[in-house]
């Protein structure tokens, strides 16, 4: 009997990581999902109780440096076929650097480039060389290019992110992965708001599907969730 495919979703407890849960869920896929406190994780903790076998949830806390470190030690061994680092926070809400203290664009930084970077760099040898797909949730905000202006903050960090993403690809080059910056979309969530345009099961389904597509490119791609390039 082949072994099922696994997934590793970090982030996973609400919003689109949990809707790509449920999505690998229902391609068959095992998963390892990540939340900041379990217990408190109600949706996440139903689907492992239906699934006991197909779901675990992991303890991560993106702001914690020794967690980052230590995280890999968790996964016992197990292969993984996909692992989406989902983790970011909007930032103060001035946006401005004008305004900034170094506190916020320390947090900032820290949650959105740095820590999904460091988390990496402990899974690499836990994803599947070859096949594997290591990807960033990212933003086309974080393009230089596309930039008109505005919450510079959160753009910063999302524009360090991509290019530590780039680093870390050449790092991982001997293992044959894939390497995504994953622009999700403007998706109604409690990040994204109400107005946001798509449902976040919608939008899960593209991200899986961009994902999958993506295994063997063994390439580093800054792309949406339909697989469209997004310009650096």
């Amino acid at each position: 009997m082949a072994e099922r495919k696994c997934a590793l979703v970090v982030g996973a407890n609400r919003g689109i990581g949990l809707a790509v849960v449920k999505e690998f869920l229902g391609r068959g896929w095992d998963v390892i999902a990540t939340a900041r406190q379990p217990a408190h994780a109600a949706e996440l903790k139903a689907l492992a109780e239906a699934s006991p076998e197909r779901v675990s949830i992991l303890k991560l806390e993106m702001n914690d440096p020794t967690g980052l470190d230590s995280f890999a030690s968790g996964l016992d061994g197990r292969m993984l076929d996909v692992a989406l680092i989902n983790a970011g926070v909007s930032g103060p809400a001035h946006q401005t650097a004008s305004a900034a203290t170094a506190e916020e664009i320390g947090a900032l930084m820290f949650t959105n480039a740095i820590a999904p970077i460091r988390l990496a760099r402990t899974l690499i040898s836990h994803v599947r060389p070859g096949s594997g797909v290591l990807a960033f949730t990212s933003s086309v905000m974080g393009s230089v290019s596309l930039n008109p202006g505005g919450h510079e903050l959160y753009r910063a960090s999302k524009a360090a992110l991509n290019l530590l993403s780039r680093g870390f690809y050449h790092e991982a080059r001997g293992r044959d992965l894939t390497v995504l910056s994953l622009h999700p979309g403007w998706v109604r969530t409690d990040m994204g708001g109400t107005a946001a345009p798509v449902s976040v099961e919608d939008r899960a389904r593209g991200v899986v599907t961009v994902l999958l597509k993506e295994q063997g490119a063994h390439r580093h791609a800054f792309i949406d969730y339909l697989g469209a390039e997004i310009a650096w």
